[in-house]
């Protein structure tokens, strides 16, 4: 069948040449003949679920023909199709208002309301109006209202039976806290410029800035956990797929950007049909809660928290066994001194596995996470040790016992205006740059929700360490000194050597020797509360390598100055003789 859309708006014409006039449009057909035919078509796209050339159709056969109430019915069962009940319900009130006008009544447009209503979720409106249309019509026509009304009342039934009863004393806190907020609440209907001025903010900026919400870990997981047994109540196993639609909206191997018309259409539509399911899946909610569906399968309450119980403890056990696992490969890798490796499996198993677990999954969480972390910085201290014939005097000898390489290569050069060596291109990106920056913006994450201070502490080390593999001095000792802090706190001394050992790195990496004596000197007293030979013997000859550097930087300086003296005497003296 061919379409009525004029040929000429889809495909493009040669310049001099006209379109092809379909045989039908040669016709002189009168309005009401032509308003019928695309009353017709739309019909029949609409029917084969072609939505958009069946709205095109019903549009233009309202435009001809307004008070035409079958296309308005007829249109709103097409709308109630693609999810748009709010479009149905005022199609279907239009109609229902210009037969009333015609002093008619039809009792399929009359449903048509209801069932509108039924699906906007407004069940007490949608059982108002079918009572009202049971008394309205007589005979078989009642039967189709009488139908939908026991529908409606099985699903009050469903929203506000026992299982409500039970759902309410379980959240009943819940509940009254919600309430509470939102009494505290009062939407300000002033300008926003007035606003933003009260808050001491810009009130003259024309796209205002959008907050994002930071979510922790743990509360990111649960609502994607409470996602997906969303979608496997209502949908069983089709939930994949919803899964599916969701990520498939932005990714890149769909929407390529070399492909300029398909991009935009698939994009458009992978949203549209991702929210006509979303609202289908609400429709059904409404109809059957979570909690209903959830008392329907198990109606003794004692049984179900024995079932709940038995499923955590499960889970309890499981999470234990995996715990001892993780603990038995971190002092694995410490034992073969795989550093990098360890470092990444702790991040993995902390920052992805641990922060997502609760007190009640996990009961000694903490004395888990101080284990690792103190595990952790072992190893970090086992690197430090005193090679055999190591010669104090060498040139850097600090820095190469601190094992810290001044490779000025892999410096961060700085833009500068003109200079085309400093210009980075997308093509000159280092891949291990990238990497620490979004490790750095990990860190920076966790350290928003993190609530241990030796975990804090250690999240403070590793964004440390980052600025000082990318020579940023600075902000090292910054970090470095913020993770004393809470060390502190947790009375973890491995963890302030450690960041003393940074800050001694920072400070010997720009040759500045007071402030690095004045950091071994804090490092070597909380290596006396360690009671550790190994790292009092380091510190004993990272203290002699910065006193010989001390020297050395002295002597250059007295040499200076005598050069520059006898440069004046010779001066003086020429002076004179000229004279």
């Amino acid at each position: 069948m061919t379409s009525i859309i004029p040929p000429g708006s889809l495909v493009p014409q040669a310049q001099g040449v006209e379109a092809a006039v379909p045989i039908w449009l040669k016709m002189d057909w009168s309005p009401e003949i032509e308003q019928g035919i695309y009353k017709d078509w739309g019909t029949y796209y609409s029917r084969r679920r072609r939505e958009n050339l069946g709205m095109y159709y019903f549009d233009k056969a309202l435009k001809l023909g307004p008070a035409d109430f079958t296309t308005l019915y007829r249109r709103s069962q097409s709308k109630r199709k693609n999810a748009q009940a709010d479009g149905a319900l005022k199609d279907s009130l239009e109609a229902k208002r210009l037969l009333k006008n015609l002093q008619r009544s039809d009792a399929p447009i009359n449903l048509e309301v209801c069932d509108a209503l039924y699906e906007l979720n407004r069940l007490e409106n949608a059982k108002a109006e079918l009572h009202d249309n049971t008394r309205l019509f007589t005979g078989n026509k009642t039967k189709m209202f009488e139908q939908r009304l026991v529908v409606v009342d099985e699903n009050i039934e469903d929203a506000c039976g026992p299982s409500m009863t039970q759902y309410i004393s379980d959240k009943e806190k819940l509940i009254v806290h919600l309430k509470e907020v939102q009494n505290k609440y009062k939407p300000d209907t002033r300008p926003l410029w007035k606003i933003l001025k009260e808050q001491e903010k810009c009130d003259v900026q024309s796209i205002p800035e959008i907050e994002e919400e930071m979510l922790s870990p743990l509360e990111i997981a649960r609502r994607s956990r409470a996602f997906d047994v969303f979608n496997q109540m209502f949908i069983d196993r089709s939930w994949h797929d919803v899964i599916f639609l969701k990520h498939v909206r932005k990714n890149p191997n769909l929407l390529l950007n070399q492909c300029k018309n398909s991009t935009e259409y698939l994009q458009t539509l992978s949203m549209k049909k991702y929210e006509e399911i979303k609202t289908f899946l609400k429709i059904l909610e409404a109809r059957s809660p979570m909690y209903n569906i959830r008392y329907q399968k198990f109606t003794n309450k004692k049984l179900m928290d024995k079932f709940r119980q038995e499923y955590l403890f499960r889970v309890q056990y499981q999470t234990r066994r995996n715990m001892i696992s993780a603990l038995r490969s971190i002092r694995y890798l410490r034992k073969t001194k795989s550093l990098t490796k360890l470092t990444s499996y702790v991040e993995e198993v902390m920052g992805d596995y641990v922060v997502k677990k609760t007190n009640r999954i996990m009961p000694w969480k903490f004395e888990f996470i101080n284990e690792v972390y103190n595990i952790l910085a072992l190893a970090y201290v086992d690197q430090y040790t005193l090679p055999k014939n190591f010669r104090y005097a060498e040139k850097n000898a600090l820095l190469r016992l601190l094992r810290f390489p001044m490779d000025k290569s892999k410096e961060v050069k700085h833009f500068v205006f003109g200079d085309r060596t400093t210009h980075q291109g997308s093509e000159t990106v280092d891949p291990a740059l990238t990497k620490s920056r979004l490790m750095g913006n990990r860190f920076e994450n966790r350290m928003n929700f993190a609530q241990y201070p030796i975990e804090k502490s250690y999240l403070l080390h590793q964004m440390a360490e980052i600025h000082l593999k990318s020579h940023r001095f600075d902000e090292c000792c910054f970090s470095a000194r913020k993770s004393i802090e809470e060390a502190k706190k947790c009375n973890s001394y491995i963890w302030q050597f450690l960041c003393y050992l940074l800050i001694i790195k920072a400070n010997a990496a720009l040759h500045k020797v007071e402030r690095t004596s004045e950091a071994l000197d804090m490092a070597l007293k909380i290596a006396k509360e360690l009671k550790e030979k190994n790292i009092h013997n380091f510190l004993t000859a990272c203290i002699h390598c910065n006193e010989e550097e001390f020297i050395v930087k002295k002597q250059s300086i007295f040499a200076n100055s005598r050069r520059e003296s006898e440069k004046s005497v010779y001066s003086s003296l020429s002076v004179r003789h000229s004279d």
